[in-house]
Parts: structure tokens; sequence; C-alpha cells
């Protein structure tokens, strides 16, 4: 049997890691010729990686999505004559990592079963809010078709005529839910190497993606020997299943021969720091055991600005490893009287020298920054600022057994760079919640781009945790240096993004008994919030529900207010809101976009041509990016009556 293969990779940063070429080798035991077709029409890093392997490469704009790369390569770039010398072709794509059993082992144990087409996993019949009713179908970012179906017409016919798809939603509707149904209706039989069927529901309602959400399952007992890259990005908290994949990792690095680091390269390179802190929950209970201490050098930078905090300093830093370099950094010489005398190194200085000196430590293993707190009664209540001091240094510094065991984190995880206390919420700090970066968010951009860091930003995901109190490896200070002195305020901001740019993520430290308080603190919370959005906007029966009943609460009051209402954006979400509304006067898109002339009999409009007055309201139907690109142009032209749904 000849075997042709076509392996498809998309990066926004043009970059081939180490993870597609062991993809490849292993495609590589199975195909007889391998083209690589890439949705990028520069590789920037890795070409040698594709050459190593593939028998042809062909770069290409990423138009019409992974089936337009298909399209294109079967059709223009190798051609019918030659696809159709092969007895079978396999569809790959770069979504996923793995395999963690040989290749050969898969194609043998398919190649058992008399069908037309197989694939990796199959989506029983459902249905989700984005693209609605679901047909069962093989997933297609590893399809397999054998020779009757290979060279028949229809599959000529099928790749000649299909468009190229201008949204994901569309080329998973048209493409991989309509190719199982298109090709299964013409009687090609079809299986899939992994066992969902055990999970699927007779209520279709209830079936999913099982890779989504239960990838350790399928690794482990579904016969599904790959992880796919997406649900590491993904909150999945309205089913509390993130637990599988740091379980799947886990799994992947102790029981099978795969290198770990190559999916950690990857995920840390092209995902936000503070979606990998939640799916993988990147959260450290230290649990206070007594641990030997571990080889490496380690330094503690407390910078201190009152007086007052001497007493409750000397405290934690009275209970740490003597060998620990400790070196305490102030610009008023008052503020370190009470530590001379003591094995410290003292210094006074001001300005940028907070940077300097951790630049300086960078040379250390492992470096705690830590910063004293206001704790008289001058600016709020004194047990407030004590409260923030014991959330910062217990979990950072309680003594010596809990840095022994933070130690102990870095050391059994070589990619972990970064470790943070957890956000307090009492008092004033409980308003910090969900204010992301507030206004600083173009400063830390502008670093970003000066440093050149590799890492993503995004204005709607702002840092997991803002802090300038932390455990680190010496290597993610190597940065500090470029930094301004007049960027030294935007800090608290930046170190998860210098530690990713270093190559590791980050994650938050606790005691075992701080967590515990705050398990509580956090649930009464939920509790009283739960209990408010209720009773003022409805019951719900879960996470999403809660969010929709508010949006729905807090529109309707809006729009009460005006006699007028518009709605900014002609897309689908200003679609799906339109019964929510009372009668809409027309819909506005930005100047120069292109636009419809109605939707369903409403009109239309540029932005210069909508007459807003005090008497409009203007409901911004938009995701989250969109809107932040809008607001700024209702406010340049003084509307200010406008909400964000």
């Amino acid at each position: 049997m000849k075997r042709l293969c076509i392996y498809l990779t998309y990066d926004k940063q043009n970059v081939i890691d180490k993870y597609i070429d062991y993809m490849l080798k292993e495609l590589k035991t199975c195909a007889d010729y391998l083209a690589v077709t890439c949705n990028e029409e520069v590789v920037v890093r890795g070409m040698d990686i594709l050459e190593e392997s593939a028998d042809e490469i062909f770069l290409r704009p990423n138009i019409g999505f992974d089936a337009g790369g298909f399209k294109d390569t079967l059709c223009k770039y190798l051609g019918w004559d030659k696809v159709l010398q092969y007895d079978e072709l396999v569809l790959v794509n770069d979504s996923m990592f793995g395999p963690f059993c040989p290749m050969k082992d898969i194609f043998a144990e398919m190649n058992q079963r008399s069908v037309d087409f197989w694939g990796l996993a199959i989506h029983g019949e459902g249905k989700n809010s984005f693209v609605g009713y679901i047909h069962e179908h093989i997933q297609s970012y590893f399809l397999v078709i054998g020779s009757s179906m290979l060279h028949s017409p229809e599959f000529k016919d099928y790749w000649n005529s299909m468009p190229y798809f201008t949204s994901i939603r569309e080329t998973i509707m048209d493409y991989e839910i309509e190719f199982t149904r298109y090709f299964s209706g013409l009687g090609y039989t079809y299986s899939a190497l992994a066992d969902t069927k055990v999970n699927d529901s007779a209520n279709y309602m209830y079936n999913y993606s099982q890779y989504a959400l239960i990838s350790y399952e399928m690794l482990k007992k579904r016969n599904f020997p790959f992880l796919k890259r997406l649900p590491l990005s993904v909150n999945t908290l309205y089913c509390q299943t993130q637990q599988n994949l740091r379980q799947s990792i886990d799994y992947i690095d102790k029981e099978t021969d795969y290198d770990v680091n190559l999916i950690w390269d990857n995920i840390i390179r092209i995902y936000h720091m503070a979606d990998l802190q939640q799916t993988l929950h990147l959260q450290y209970i230290i649990s206070g055991e007594q641990k030997k201490n571990l080889s490496g050098s380690v330094a503690v930078a407390v910078f201190l600005s009152h007086g007052e905090s001497a007493e409750y300093v000397l405290e934690y830093l009275s209970k740490l490893n003597p060998a620990y370099s400790i070196i305490l950094l102030a610009e008023d010489a008052g503020c370190l009287e009470d530590y001379r005398g003591y094995d410290f190194l003292c210094r006074e200085a001001g300005g940028d020298a907070f940077t300097e000196l951790l630049w300086e430590l960078r040379k250390y293993d492992f470096i705690c920054v830590l910063h004293d707190t206001e704790m008289t009664s001058k600016t709020d209540f004194s047990c407030v600022g004590k409260s923030y001091f014991y959330n910062v240094w217990e979990n950072l510094l309680k003594d010596a057994a809990h840095v022994a065991g933070i130690l102990d984190c870095f050391a059994k995880e070589p990619r972990l760079g970064l470790l943070a206390p957890p956000q307090p919420n009492f008092g004033n700090y409980f308003g910090e919640y969900g204010e992301g970066f507030g206004k600083n968010f173009k400063n830390v951009w502008r670093i970003a781009k000066e440093l050149e860091l590799n890492c993503q930003i995004s204005e709607v995901k702002p840092p997991f945790r803002v802090t300038d109190n932390f455990w680190a490896r010496g290597s993610v200070l190597e940065r500090l240096k470029e930094i301004k002195k007049t960027d030294i305020p935007v800090l608290p901001y930046i170190w998860s993004f210098l530690a990713q740019d270093a190559g590791y993520y980050s994650g938050i430290i606790e005691t075992a008994e701080y967590a515990s308080m705050n398990e509580v603190n956090l649930q009464y919370y939920l509790q009283k919030l739960a209990g408010h959005v209720r009773g003022q906007c409805g019951n719900f029966l879960n996470y999403g529900e809660m969010l929709e009943q508010i949006r729905i609460c807090t529109l309707r009051g809006f729009c009460a207010k005006y006699e007028r209402l518009m709605v900014y954006g002609a897309g689908e979400e200003a679609r799906a809101r339109k019964g929510l509304l009372p009668e809409i006067e027309a819909y506005i898109v930005s100047d120069g976009q292109e636009k419809p002339q109605d939707i369903d009999g409403v009109a239309v409009k540029h932005l210069s041509e909508a007459e807003v007055s005090d008497d409009c309201g203007i409901v911004l139907c938009l995701n989250k990016i969109n809107q932040m690109q809008v607001i700024p142009l209702l406010e340049a032209k003084g509307i200010e009556n406008y909400f964000c749904v």
C-alpha cells in the first residue's frame, strides 16, 4: 500500500516547534510521501525541522483555514494526477501533541477495520452555542481516506468545489462536520481509533468534544494517544474538568517516552500565561513538612518603606536558613535603623536601585522579592495592612521548612519560573478583582514591544496576578537591565511576562493554613454574590446562566433610560441579542467598514451617519476586543450613553 500524507501547520509567529519534528518523524514511518503545507508565507524559525522529514514543503497565506490548505495542496500544489498515484491519503494538522505510542501501531490497528475512512475520534450527535446542531462526525484534525473513496469522482469533486471559508464557525459547520455526513451519505463507512462511544449520551444535548474535556481519560483509558493544544487555553469552569489537563501532562511525562518539554516549549510561547495558570491550576500549596535543604543559591531581597513594619519583618527573617543572602534596600535611612547589627546587607538608595539590585541578584538560582507595607492607621485600619503583610510574607517566607517546600517545587518542575502570593480578597483589596490592566495596558504593551518579549499580551487577558512580591529563578531577571527608570511602577504587571519570555510558566504559592482560610473566604463571597444576583436578576443553574442573567438584567435597565436605541455591531452577536432589546432604530458599524443596507428591515449606518442625542442609548453588541476599539471612537464624539453587552 502506498500512502500519501499531508501535514498542515499554522503559527501566528511563523515558528515551527520541535513537537512538530516529533510528529513528522512518526508520520514518516507510515507515509511513502510526506508533504507539509504551512498556512504562513514565511517560516522564521524551524524550517530545518520541515526539511529533515518532508518530501515537499508548500508555503501559502492563511486563506480558508485548514480546509483551504488541504484544498490547495490536493488540487494545486500536488495535483490530482500525483495524489491518485497513492492508495491512501492522510490529512493531519498541527493542533495536537504526540503520538504517545508508535504511529505504526495506530495504522496497524486501523488497517484491521474494514472502513473507507477513519480518524482519531468521533464527536457524537450534539449541540453547542457556537455552531448549533452537530451531526456525528470524525473530528478533522486527523483523517485517513481509503483507496475506494480516494479514487472516487465524488472525493475529487468535493475538494475542487470547496470554497475558501472565511470564519472558524463556517469551517467547522461546512467542512469538519459536513465531511462525515456527506461521504457516509454516499455509502462510505467510517470508524475512529478512540473509544468515545462509552461516554456518548442518548440525549444529544449532553454529548461533547471528549478530547477537550476529559483528555486524561482519553489518554489513559480510551485509546487516544494524543493531547490537543486548544483546551490548554480554554476555561472549562462551567463543567470543572480542567484537572484533566494537568493529569494528562503528568501522565505523558511519567508514563510515556514523550519529552514533555516539547509541550511546554510550545504552550509557553503561544498561550497567555493567565490561561495556563487557570487551565493547569498552577497553584501550589506547601504542607509545611520539613524538607531537606536543596542545592542552589538563594537570595532574599526586601524593599523597605515603612519603619513600623520592622518588628514583623524581623520575625520572618529570623526563621530563615542562615545560608541565604538577605539584602535590605530603603530610600530612607531611618527604615534601616532596626536592622543594623543583624547579618544583613543594608543599602540606602532610591530611583532605579530596585531594578539594579534585582539584576545583580540574577546570579542566584532563586530570589525572593518582598516589600514591607503600611501597618499604621494613617490611611486605613491597621489590621488591614497587617493582613496584607501576612498574605505576602506568610505565603512567600513563612519559615525555613516552607521555603524548602518552595524550592522543592522549583526542583520538581524545571519549567516553573515564578511564584506569587494569592490575590488578597479583604478590605479595599477586594476591589482589585476584575480590574485587569487598569490604565496600564498601553505601557505594558509598549515595554513588551521595546524589549521584544516572547510572550502573549492582550488587553482582555490581564496577568493572573499583579504584584511586586514573588519567588523567581535568577534567569527570569536577566532583562531588568533594559527596564527604564520611568517604567518601574509598571513592573508588577510585567513579571509573569518576563518569566514567559525566559521560557517559564508562573503560578501562585500558599501555605496549607492560608489556603484553608482563603477557601472559606472565597466560598463566602461566592455565596453572597450568587444570592444577590439571584435576588436581583432571577434564578440560574450554572455560572454561564448567572452571567447571562446579569447581562439581561443590566441591559434592560440601560434600555429603560432612553427613548431611542441603536446597536453598535452588525454581526452574529448583534443578531443574537435582538430579541432582548426593545425597538431598535438602527445598527451602527465603524466608518469605512463594509455593511449591509439593513438587517431584518432595520437600517445599518456608519458611525458618522448616526444621529446620536442625549435621549439615545447605544448597545455595543461586540466582543471584548472590538468593544475596546469602538469605545474611544464614541468618546471622541462625546458619546457616553453606551452599554457593553
